[in-house]
C-alpha cells in the first residue's frame, strides 16, 4: 500500500515533472547551436571511433559493424547519461526541496525523463536506418515499446537508489565515472556476447547491461525477439531496482 501512495503521490504531482522535465532539456541543450542533434551525434562518433579501431586495426569480421555497435550504444548512453545526471540531482536541488513540498523522487524522475526523450529522439531517427539494413526488424518492432519501458524503470530504479545514496555518501559520484566505465567494457556493446569465454558468460549475467543491451541488438540488428532468457533477466532487475 506504501508503494501505491506513493505512486499516486507522484503522479498527482505530473505538472511539476512536467515543467521540469522541459527545464532539464532546455539546460541541457541552450546555448547549443546542433540541440537535440547530439542525441544521435556522441553515439555516432564513438561509434565511428570504435568502428575504425575494430574493423581496420583488429580487423574484426562482423557484418555491418557500424550498425552492430549503434544497436547497443544508443541505449547505453540512454543508461549512462540518466545515472551520471541523476546521481548528484539530490545535492544540487537542496533548496527546491526545502522551499517546497516535493515528492523527492521527483528530481531524478524528471532527469530519467528527459533523457528518456533524448534517446527517443536519436531512436526515431536512426530506427529507419536499421530497417534499411535488415527489413526484418519490422517483423518484432513491437517488442521495442517493451524493451524501452523496462530500461526505463531499471535506469530510474537505479537512479533513485544512487541520488539518495549520494546525500549520504558524496564520492559516490566520483567513484560513478570509474564504475561506467568498467561496465561500459565489461557490457557487450561492440563485441558479440559470444564471444565472451563459456565460463565467464554466467557471471557476465549479473551485469544487469547486457540482458537490455543484448536484446536491443535482437531486435535491432538480427530482427529476432531475442532470448527469452534476457527478457526474464531485464524483467527481473527492472522490478529488483524500484523495490530497491
Amino acid at each position: 500500500m506504501g508503494l501505491v501512495t506513493k505512486i499516486k503521490s507522484i503522479s498527482s504531482q505530473r505538472q511539476i515533472i512536467k515543467s521540469m522535465v522541459i527545464k532539464n532539456l532546455k539546460d541541457k541543450y541552450m546555448g547549443s547551436m546542433l540541440g537535440f542533434s547530439w542525441a544521435i551525434l556522441n553515439p555516432l562518433l564513438l561509434m565511428l571511433v570504435i568502428t575504425f579501431v575494430f574493423s581496420q586495426v583488429l580487423k574484426t569480421e562482423t557484418r555491418n559493424f557500424p550498425m552492430f555497435t549503434l544497436s547497443a550504444l544508443l541505449p547505453w548512453f540512454f543508461f549512462s547519461s540518466s545515472i551520471s545526471e541523476a546521481t548528484g540531482s539530490m545535492r544540487g536541488n537542496v533548496n527546491i526541496l526545502s522551499q517546497f513540498i516535493l515528492a523527492r523522487e521527483i528530481i531524478p524522475l524528471s532527469i530519467v525523463l528527459a533523457n528518456l526523450i533524448n534517446f527517443l529522439f536519436g531512436f526515431a531517427v536512426m530506427l529507419p536506418i536499421f530497417i534499411f539494413f535488415n527489413s526484418a526488424i519490422l517483423k518484432v518492432i513491437l517488442f521495442l515499446p517493451l524493451v524501452i519501458f523496462l530500461h526505463f524503470l531499471f535506469t530510474l530504479g537505479i537512479s533513485l537508489l544512487f541520488s539518495v545514496t549520494n546525500v549520504y555518501f558524496k564520492d559516490l559520484s566520483q567513484l560513478l565515472n570509474i564504475g561506467l566505465m568498467f561496465l561500459f567494457w565489461v557490457t557487450p556493446v561492440f563485441y558479440p556476447f559470444e564471444m565472451v569465454p563459456a565460463g565467464y558468460r554466467s557471471i557476465l549475467l549479473f551485469n544487469p547491461a547486457v540482458c537490455y543491451t543484448e536484446i536491443y541488438r535482437s531486435l535491432l540488428y538480427y530482427g529476432s525477439g531475442g532470448p527469452i532468457q534476457m527478457w526474464l533477466l531485464a524483467s527481473g532487475f527492472a522490478l529488483i531496482s524500484l523495490i530497491i
